[in-house]
């Protein structure tokens, strides 16, 4: 497993421009630990990043949400299934 990298540099390209060099830009997400902003138009519509970054994104968000529910159910906000679905109209 690569080193992580904690200096992640970002690069903008246009869609057109990571489509035609598709490769390149793998390489620099997944080797050279870059996070691609793609632009379409002028407006950034997505982000290409290292799956190590994926990962490292998934393990926080999992982190934080049973952060989350642990504080719900020390506050004793908990709510059954029942409660949920009356709440949603379901």
């Amino acid at each position: 497993m690569k080193k992580p990298n904690t200096a992640h540099a970002s690069n903008t390209v246009t869609a057109t421009k990571a489509k035609a060099s598709f490769s390149a830009v793998l390489t620099q997400a997944g080797y050279q630990g870059q996070r691609i902003i793609v632009k379409k138009g002028r407006r950034p519509t997505a982000v290409i990043l290292g799956y190590e970054d994926f990962q490292r994104l998934v393990d926080l968000e999992d982190r934080y949400e049973s952060a989350l529910l642990t504080k719900s159910l020390k506050d004793d906000r908990f709510l059954t299934l029942d409660d949920v679905t009356r709440r949603l109209g379901l």
